[in-house]
């Protein structure tokens, strides 16, 4: 064992508290490899996660640039959509249209033809206006409406100080309902847990790394598995990116549906409930939903529920 595992296993022990060394674990992620201490309270697992000084966290649309491979994914299912909403589909509309127009002609019906004409034009109008709508009408649209939805839903660039914790390795479920955000806060930071602030949420997800996602700077193999959360009958993948545990060896920000709880009464994080995965908003409102330093504003929850609500328990070590 190595002297620092040794010195990590005596702070814990000093504590005083019941916990349980498992076994010491290797943790990597964006080319980072760590080894720290698996553990065990009460039939919970708990990972010792290191801190860091002047950590860079949030994000900032003019200043922090995507990573090549986000971008060759999202220009993918940019052309994806616009060949289907704003390609195919107007080809579509316009054969089905031209059949009825040419046979309503050949049976003398030139008024007939003239409401089937004025009823395509409105259609494809709607189309144009939906493809607009979701940015599938031009490349340059699509990146202006992606950087406008960052910048209304992530957190602000920022630096930040984060010391050592023992944190839950995985989300947990609420035993029951809460009438409001802050009233769940509130009883979730009964000692001697408490909740994560933004500021280390965000660390715990990314490991202190300045990429947009926690799996690393690619879409490559990942929006399969995003457009499949929560679908009925979906089988369980061993080669998982989402369910994988990140760079601190933690399960977190893997589901869309789940909405963390941390210590803030505004909003929370990981995730929206489902609502744009289901309303099939696409990827500029999906994808958010995965990064670190997405905000789900409170306002937007009707009551806190145990189906759609989690949170994860942390301990600041002195």
């Amino acid at each position: 064992m190595s002297e620092a595992l040794d010195r990590i296993r005596s702070r814990i022990e000093a504590l005083g508290m019941g916990f349980q060394l498992i076994k010491p674990i290797q943790t990597k992620g964006n080319g980072v490899e760590r080894e720290t201490w698996l553990l065990d309270y009460e039939g919970a697992q708990f990972v010792f996660v290191p801190g860091q000084k002047q950590v860079t966290l949030g994000w900032d649309t003019g200043t922090c640039p995507l990573g090549p491979g986000v971008l060759e994914g999202l220009r993918k299912e940019f052309s994806l959509g616009h060949d289907y909403y704003y390609m195919d589909m107007m080809e579509d509309l316009k054969g089905e249209y031209q059949e009825q127009i040419a046979e309503a002609e050949q049976d003398g019906g030139s008024p007939a033809a003239d409401r089937l004409r004025a009823a395509l034009a409105e259609e494809l109008e709607a189309l144009e206006d939906e493809a607009r709508e979701r940015g599938l009408d031009s490349w340059d649209h699509h990146m202006d409406l992606w950087n406008r939805r960052l910048s209304q839903c992530l957190s602000p660039l920022r630096t930040a100080d984060i010391g050592d914790m023992l944190v839950e390795a995985d989300s947990r479920s609420l035993d029951e309902d809460a009438p409001s955000l802050d009233e769940a806060v509130r009883s979730l930071k009964k000692g001697p847990f408490t909740l994560a602030t933004e500021d280390e949420w965000e660390y715990l997800c990314n490991g202190g790394a300045r990429t947009l996602f926690r799996w690393g700077d690619t879409l490559e193999g990942v929006l399969s598995e995003i457009y499949a959360v929560g679908a009925v009958g979906q089988d369980e993948n061993p080669e998982s990116i989402l369910e994988r545990p990140n760079a601190l060896g933690l399960f977190i920000a893997y589901d869309s549906y789940q909405n963390e709880i941390i210590d803030n009464t505004a909003y929370t994080k990981g995730g929206d409930g489902g609502c744009s995965l289901c309303g099939g908003d696409g990827a500029i409102f999906v994808l958010p939903c995965y990064t670190a330093f997405y905000r789900h504003p409170a306002g937007s929850h009707c009551g806190i529920s145990s189906q759609y609500h989690c949170y994860r328990r942390i301990l600041r070590l002195p």
